[in-house]
């Protein structure tokens, strides 16, 4: 057997990056950036105000109380902003241009008549009860990111967050990797679809839907190939069917030692490689580089019970369509957490215990523990603990890696 580390290394060397594209920010959420991406506006763009009140120069208003012309009214979105004279102030409202030769902002709660001094109209004059420092309540252009520096490496997925600062920095497109197409195979004789009446010996085709739900999560796009058949003729037409399209292929059972395990029997005379992994649940995978309709493409093959097609997913699956999408950091998001009973785990294999948090600790989610078939369970979840495969028992209390999902 070898350890999880070293199989899923493997994974993430199968394939290389798809072709790119170019789109409006708003359609590439999910994406990963092909290409570095440079500030062209420094945040902020100009010197503004952090506050509405009085822009004014700080030595201006350094013995109190002093009382000053208010020369000039600045909104948010101000462009034909005049000069500060000395001794006087401008009243300026959040966001809106510092006047030149104005370094401070006094927040007109401390003025006097600070309600009749937010009016339509600006007041003559306006005095002020309390000073402020130098640079007090001022937003300097570029103290987030100026001009010209490096916003984004190329490699990194975009959510929300990154695409928002994108536009603030002057970008309303981005080249990114398209989306990775993969190919969702579920195979067994034995699998109804979700809904279908069953009749003694049958189970519903879980493993479909959560596995395309983790692909469009991972940043994929999901296709599910018709099949579930373990005739290994039906099988080879339906990746032939399909393989001319694809980017990367994900099968879901058929991978063990059983009579009937076509995945298995089909693709190891392609150039699948077939193995155990020290790892609970999941052991038996297959991953390698297949040819399909004259185009070669990576492919992961995963044990066919739902926990360890859930876990399988996350930690290889994923991967590969790291890869295809153009990820750079492809490291597992760790963090350390204590527990708050205590489990066995299996001699000599890693464990990935499906947890949840309860009062500050981990605790398994389900009572089978990572039973590779409590597929109900699965729904509590909401991480993986991860045991090594020298530990032969995990006590409450004990620290544990865990995967928050």
């Amino acid at each position: 057997m070898i350890s999880f580390d070293e199989y899923r290394e493997h994974v993430l060397s199968l394939g290389s990056p798809v072709s790119t594209e170019t789109l409006p920010l708003h359609a590439a959420d999910g994406m990963v950036t092909a290409e570095p991406i440079f500030a062209r506006f420094a945040v902020p763009p100009f010197d503004n105000s952090a506050m509405d009140g009085f822009a004014v120069r700080a030595d201006d208003v350094a013995d109190l109380p002093v009382t000053l012309r208010v020369s000039a009214d600045i909104p948010a979105g101000r462009t034909d902003v005049p000069e500060l004279e000395p001794g006087t102030a401008m009243r300026i409202m959040t966001g809106a241009p510092l006047p030149s030769g104005a370094d401070t902002v006094i927040q007109v709660e401390k003025t006097e008549n600070a309600g009749q001094n937010m009016a339509s109209e600006a007041p003559e004059e306006v005095t002020f009860l309390e000073t402020a420092s130098t640079g007090a309540n001022v937003r300097m252009a570029g103290e987030d990111i100026a001009a010209g520096e490096l916003a984004l490496e190329a490699g990194v997925r975009l959510g929300p967050t990154q695409l928002s600062a994108l536009a603030s920095i002057g970008h309303g497109y981005v080249c990114v990797h398209r989306k990775p197409v993969i190919g969702i195979l579920s195979t067994g004789s034995e699998l109804r679809r979700p809904g279908e009446s069953l009749l003694p010996g049958q189970i519903p085709d879980s493993n479909s839907t959560l596995v395309r739900l983790m692909v469009r999560a991972a940043g994929g796009k999901d296709v599910v190939l018709s099949t579930s058949s373990d005739d290994p003729a039906h099988l080879a037409a339906t990746l032939e069917k399909h393989g001319a399209y694809l980017d990367g292929l994900i099968t879901t059972g058929g991978v063990s030692a059983g009579a009937f395990d076509v995945v298995k029997e089909h693709l190891r005379s392609r150039g699948v490689d077939f193995v155990s992994v020290a790892q609970q649940p999941g052991k038996p995978q297959g991953s390698g580089l297949v040819t399909l309709a004259g185009r070669q493409i990576p492919i992961v093959c995963l044990p066919g019970n739902p926990v360890s097609v859930f876990v399988s997913m996350k930690v290889y699956g994923e991967a590969m369509i790291a890869t295809l999408a153009g990820m750079r950091d492809t490291t597992i998001p760790w963090q350390t957490w204590q527990t708050g009973t205590s489990w066995r785990t299996p001699e000599g294999r890693a464990q990935f215990m499906p947890v949840v948090a309860e009062n500050g600790f981990v605790v398994p989610a389900a009572s089978g523990g990572s039973g590779s078939h409590l597929v109900y369970s699965l729904m509590k979840t909401r991480g993986l603990a991860y045991v090594p495969a020298d530990v032969d028992e995990i006590a409450e209390g004990d620290a544990v890696k865990v995967w928050w999902l």
